[in-house]
Parts: structure tokens; C-alpha cells; sequence
């Protein structure tokens, strides 16, 4: 019926049945969406003894305490993500030293993929989702590893894929980070910090297309037929038998399957039909096939990024250069500012260049020092310079951080682009699409309700208050992890980059006007140097004689930005945005010195308490006896050496919030604490069960929001 209705528009059969078809998958992708949601409902970790995951040698993701693959469970035939924390140095090493098919015989305990506890927070289980994975496998013993098979070509091809990235493992570092994110589809820890200069410049988008080599390998092979006399349907021979290796050499990502589909359908049909098939059915078939596979793959970035700008290239590929860049730079803003909350204004007049120097200089430089020996140095060389040039694009302060855009706001925009098309009433439209911008803007800069935030940042504090129609922020330690023996690593995000710097980026916000760290502990202050990399402190606040330690001292010469000023604070400083209740005089910013914060929004009063102990906790109502509180921070994760019951009997809080890690090692809160608030009748909420806590006040009502139970 679908494509009766479209014949009748005019189009032909065949286009009605790419349109239908394209309308059906996408029909088909939405009906999916509840049932593979409905997979996680009602669902228990389970514990499971002997069962056989498969995977390839190549797909094992090794560092140096665990190792991560996906996997087909060999009983339920499903696709799963494992993961292994190594017990020795020799597990780690034998499995470097694995190749081809693997079956892994272990016992395992199944759960979901981690969801979100904070808002904007990556969302991990909608990203494996993308690939249809539903279950997170955590080995807990190995019985051994065998050697398998699945079928012949999908072997010899991980087979090969591990050759070539052993070899590329030996390159220089510059080639070997190109080669393998290129080449391979696999991006290093090395790699990410150009990765994160290319996506300040806003350029992520050309190689999330990742339709670009592929077409330059068919373009560089057309090249060298034409020198050697080579038939060009010869060329496409070898391509159509070489594109489905290469699709497994090269990681087969959502984005690259794309690319690689649409050419080898491309040239098929040239073989089959008298005529081959557009760009647009090629691009509307593989929609279609792609989205009964993987009916969720648009959670993903890179194949959303991939497959909206592949149809503009379609649709607008006999304009000029210049409009081709400036369409995609527009059609791309709305989904970068929805995942990333930053644009940057060169990002369009860089575009083209950067696009250029890809053809012209990356990708050749990248194929050619992989396979010839005696040029690899002067490719090195040649991409550290690209590299240099990245980073020093990257200083220019050029980056607009606009927030996170609504998605209902950003396909409206994406709409009202469409539309442009038509050359009617152009001044409205670009009118209509400014006011969306604009509108958007104000409401993330200034926020119509006060808001305290409470964090859910693991076995550690961290909260942040932000007034009505006020574009400043204020935050209350910053979470921190004791790694209890493990290696750090310094090149991956912390939680404190990944929750709260993406939290404010998430609302417009790159300065915290006051950072106040209640003590010293590093549950509370740990990750004030990873969240000044993306985020400027104007001042920052501590108790009197924690400024003097030489540990802190360290933590602020790692800091990216100056800081304004070193605040040391006593119950007798006057500050404009708390009342500062403790301490009442110098000490080393110890637990029993903490930082006891009061603040009235609105009409309702907060109080913060850091890890005060209860001999604490009576000095102050002691010298504030008509204390009263509506929202009660609970001391030290709501351990008993807290929350002293004469305390809380003297305060009479309405509402308890306890920031505690999920499964912590201490078993906070403790269960005396607990007792003390449920006798009075005082409820309470804790970041481990509840997410991110966020109470909303305006003057006349207080509203809290549980972020796992929204």
C-alpha cells in the first residue's frame, strides 16, 4: 500500500520501492526499540559455570590489568561484551600471544551494561545497544582457552586483520596511531589526545563519515589500473571480492560497514543491471539491511553522523566545494552540539582544508609508509607535523561552548536545513532557525529554578548549586577514587571529567566561580586537577591550614589554569554565597576540620558537612543553636561517625541526602545512621540506589528528582 501511494505521486516503481523500503526500515528500527528495551526490564545478574564465549585474538582489547572483547555466546548464540581483570602477569602474556578463533570455557557472572546515573552522562548501555549487545559477561575463572573456527572466510579475514596489526604495532608512533585508526578501525590511548583536538575543532564528523578512504582506496586503485593498462571492470573485480575481507580487517564499525556496502552494492549492480544504481538507492538499500540488523545503531554518534551526511553529499554533489562544506558544517552543528555541547567558529573554513589535506596528504602518507619500509620515517614525519598542526589549531581560542541541544530542537533544525532546499521564503526559514538557536541558548544559560545537584560520584562527594536566571555556578568538592593498589591511568577520562566537567560543558558552563573542598581526603578533592583540564576555577576555597600541605600544594601546580585565588576560610570570613559554620580555626584539613557549609535558597536551607565528625557536628550547633535545616548533606557517606543523634534532634532536617558508592567497601550508610533518621521520621535518599539527586526550588515548592527513577 505504501508504494502504491508513492507510484501515484509520480515516482517510479523502482524509487517507490527504495523510498517504501527506506520508510518500512525505519518503521521496522522504532518497532525494535521497545523490544530489545524490554530485554533489560525485569532482569538479575546470573551467575553461569562452563559456558563457551567465541571471539578472534584480534578483538582483545589488553591493557594491563584487564581485558575486554566482544563475544557470541556459543549456547544462546548472542552477542555479548566480556571482560577479565587479570590475576597475573602470564594471563596477560598468554593471551598477547593468542591467534585466530578463540573459545573461552569460564565461569562468568552476567549483567547489563552500566546505564547513566547522571544527567548527559555517557550512556553506555544504549552505545553496545547500537550493536546488539544487551549483556555484560565479567569472567571470574577461566577453565581454559581452545582454538575454533566459525567459517573459512570470517577466519582467514581475522587472521589477516591480526598480521597486519601486529605489523602496525612495529611503526612509529604517528604512522602507527593513522595506520590503525584508518587501516584498522582501532583508536589507542596514544590517539585519543588527537582525537580530542580534532573534536574541538569540530571536525570529528570527516572521519565519522569514514566513507573517505574507502572511496579513496577505489579511487587510488582506478589510479594505478590506469598506469598499468588495467581494465577498469578488473579494478572492480577485485574490489567486489576484496570489499567483505576488508570489512572485517577493518573493524567493521557501523559507519565503515556503511561505506563499504554502498560501494561493493555500487558496483554489483554496474555487473548486473544495464544501468548501476544511483547513490541515493545504494544509500537507501544499505539504510534498509542496516536497520534490520541493527535496529538501534543510531544511538551511535558515528553512524548517525555517517549516514545524515552521506545523504547531503548525495543530494548536493553537483554544487561547488564551498556550498558542499558549508551544508555539511550545518546539517552536522545540531548532532555535534547534542553529543559534544561545543562548537568551533574556524570549523567551517577548516572543513575543506582539513578534507583536502586528508586526500592529499593523510590517508596516502598513512598506505604508503604502512607498506613500503624505506619511506616510513618520512611519513612519520609528515603526519607528526599534521598532528602539530591539529594541536595548534586546537590553542586558538575559537571554541564556543553552547550546551546540549534538545534533541526535539535539533531536528527541527535538521528539518527546517531540508527545507532550505526549496529557495521560497529563505530569509523566514534561516529566521525560524536562528530563533531555535537563540531560544535554546537561554534556556540552558539561565535556568528558570535554583538547582542543588548531588552528584552520583562513587564512594566520594561532590555537589553543585546554581541560582534561578544566574549563568554562575558553585561547587562542593569534586569526588575523588582511591585506587587501593592499582595503576592509574592518566590517559583515560576520570569520573570527574566523564559526570561533572561533562555535567556543566552539558549547560553552557566552563567556569566553577567557587570550588569549595570541604577537606582533604581524596574522595572529595581527587579529581579537582582532572576536571580544571576542561574547567577554570575562579576561586577556590578551603579550610584554614589545608592550603599550607604540601600534597595539595602538588594538586594545584598540576592544574591546567592559574587560579585566581587560594581562599583559606574559618567560620569568622564572610562570604557572599554560604555561611561558613566550621572550622572554627587553623588545622590540616582533616575530616574533624571539614568545611560545614549553610545556604538559604529561596525559602528553604541547605547544609553541607563534608566528613565532620559527631564531636564536630555538636561544637556547631553548640555556637549556632537556633540552626534549623530543610536539606541535610548527611557527614562522611552516612558512616556512625556522623549524624550525631543530638544533632539532627537540634537541625531537624526534612530531607537527608547521602552521597555513598554502590557496593562500597566501608558498607555506608551505616545502618546506625539509618536508625537515627528513621526514628524521627526524616526521609532520606542515597546516590548509589537514587543516581544523581537534583532538588529544584523555586519560592513556593521544593522538587526532588531521583535520576534512576525519573
Amino acid at each position: 500500500m505504501l508504494i502504491v501511494i508513492i507510484i501515484r505521486i509520480g515516482l517510479t516503481k523502482w524509487r517507490s520501492l527504495i523510498i517504501g523500503g527506506i520508510i518500512f526500515g525505519i518503521l521496522w528500527g522504532l518497532f525494535m526499540i521497545p523490544t530489545i528495551r524490554n530485554l533489560t526490564q525485569h532482569f538479575e545478574s546470573y551467575k553461569v559455570e562452563k559456558r563457551v564465549y567465541q571471539t578472534y585474538a584480534d578483538q582483545l582489547k589488553i591493557s594491563d590489568e584487564i581485558v575486554s572483547f566482544d563475544a557470541v555466546d556459543r549456547i544462546q548464540n548472542r552477542r555479548v561484551k566480556v571482560i577479565y581483570f587479570f590475576k597475573n602477569d602470564n594471563e596477560r602474556e598468554s593471551l598477547n600471544q593468542q591467534k585466530g578463533c578463540l573459545l573461552f570455557n569460564v565461569d562468568a557472572e552476567v549483567k547489563l551494561p552500566d546505564q547513566p546515573t547522571n544527567e548527559n552522562q555517557f550512556d553506555y548501555r544504549q552505545f553496545l545497544q547500537s550493536r546488539n549487545i544487551n549483556q555484560i559477561v565479567q569472567i571470574t575463572k577461566i577453565h581454559r582457552i581452545e582454538n575454533g573456527h566459525s567459517n573459512l572466510g570470517t577466519d582467514c579475514g581475522h587472521l589477516l586483520r591480526n598480521t597486519v596489526l601486529q605489523n602496525l604495532n612495529r611503526l612509529p608512533t604517528a604512522l602507527k596511531n593513522y595506520a590503525k585508526a584508518l587501516i584498522l578501525g582501532i583508536i589507542d590511548d596514544d590517539f585519543q589526545v588527537m582525537i580530542t583536538q580534532i573534536r574541538k575543532l569540530g571536525l570529528l564528523y570527516l572521519f565519522c563519515l569514514s566513507g573517505m578512504h574507502v572511496f579513496f582506496i577505489r579511487k587510488y586503485l582506478m589510479m594505478v589500473g590506469t598506469l598499468f593498462k588495467i581494465p577498469i571492470e578488473e579494478i572492480d573485480l577485485i574490489l567486489l571480492l576484496g570489499f567483505p575481507f576488508y570489512l572485517i580487517i577493518g573493524g567493521g564499525s557501523l559507519s565503515l560497514s556503511r561505506a563499504i556496502l554502498m560501494a561493493w552494492l555500487a558496483i554489483l549492480s554496474q555487473f548486473i543491471l544495464k544501468r548501476g544504481l544511483s547513490g541515493i538507492e545504494c544509500w537507501s538499500i544499505v539504510l534498509i539491511v542496516s536497520l534490520f540488523k541493527f535496529p538501534l545503531m543510531f544511538f551511535s554518534l558515528g553512524a548517525l553522523l555517517s549516514y545524515l551526511m552521506t545523504f547531503i553529499l548525495l543530494l548536493v554533489n553537483s554544487e561547488s566545494a564551498f556550498r558542499m562544506n558549508f551544508k555539511l558544517n550545518n546539517f552536522s552543528i545540531p548532532l555535534i552540539l547534542n553529543s559534544t555541547y561545543q562548537w568551533n567558529v574556524l570549523t567551517s573554513g577548516l572543513a575543506f582544508a582539513v578534507g583536502w589535506i586528508f586526500e592529499k596528504l593523510i590517508f596516502p602518507m598513512t598506505l604508503l609508509g604502512s607498506l613500503v619500509p624505506g619511506v616510513r620515517e618520512i611519513c612519520n614525519q609528515l603526519l607528526r607535523l599534521v598532528n602539530q598542526g591539529f594541536c595548534l589549531l586546537a590553542t586558538i581560542p575559537s571554541t564556543v561552548t553552547f550546551g546540549k541541544l534538545p534533541v526535539v530542537v535539533g531536528s527541527l533544525i535538521v528539518l527546517m536545513m531540508f527545507f532550505l532546499g526549496n529557495r521560497r521564503h529563505r530569509f523566514i526559514k534561516w529566521g525560524i532557525i536562528g530563533m531555535l538557536y537563540l531560544g535554546s541558548w537561554l534556556w540552558i544559560y539561565f535556568p528558570i529554578k535554583s538547582k542543588v545537584i548531588y552528584f552520583d560520584i562513587g564512594q566520594g562527594d561532590a555537589t553543585l548549586i546554581q541560582k534561578a536566571f544566574q549563568h554562575r555556578v558553585i561547587l562542593i568538592d569534586t569526588g575523588g577514587k582511591l585506587n587501593y593498589g592499582r595503576k592509574q591511568s592518566f590517559k583515560r577520562p576520570t569520573a570527574g571529567q566523564r559526570i561533572i566537567a561533562n555535567y556543566l560543558l552539558s549547560k553552557g558552563l566552563t567556569t566553577v566561580d567557587g570550588l569549595y573542598l570541604t577537606h582533604q581526603d581524596t574522595d572529595h578533592i581527587g579529581y579537582m586537577v582532572s576536571i580544571g583540564k576542561q574547567i577554570r576555577y575562579n576561586k577556590i576555597y578551603v579550610p584554614a591550614g589545608m592550603e599550607k600541605l604540601e600534597s595539595f600544594q602538588q594538586k594545584l601546580l598540576w592544574l591546567s589554569q592559574p587560579v585566581k585565588k587560594i581562599i583559606p576560610v574559618t567560620d569568622q570570613v564572610s562570604n557572599k554565597d554560604f555561611k561558613i559554620m566550621h572550622p572554627f580555626e587553623e588545622g590540616k584539613g582533616t575530616n574533624q576540620d571539614s568545611m560545614v557549609l549553610y545556604q538559604k535558597i529561596g525559602n528553604y536551607h541547605f547544609l553541607f558537612t563534608g566528613d565532620l565528625d559527631r564531636a564536630g557536628e555538636l561544637k556547631v550547633i553548640d555556637r549556632y543553636p537556633d540552626l534549623k535545616i530543610d536539606v541535610l548533606k548527611a557527614g562522611h557517606h552516612g558512616s556512625k561517625t556522623s549524624s550525631d543523634p543530638q544533632f539532627i534532634d537540634q537541625i531537624t532536617p526534612r530531607l537527608a541526602i547521602i552521597s555513598v558508592g554502590k557496593n562500597n567497601r566501608y558498607h555506608h550508610p551505616n545502618l546506625e545512621t539509618l536508625q537515627t533518621f528513621n526514628e524521627r521520621a526524616i526521609p532520606f535518599l542515597n546516590t548509589a540506589k537514587s543516581g544523581m539527586i537534583q532538588v529544584e526550588i523555586s519560592d513556593s515548592k521544593i522538587n526532588v528528582i531521583e535520576w534512576l527513577k525519573r
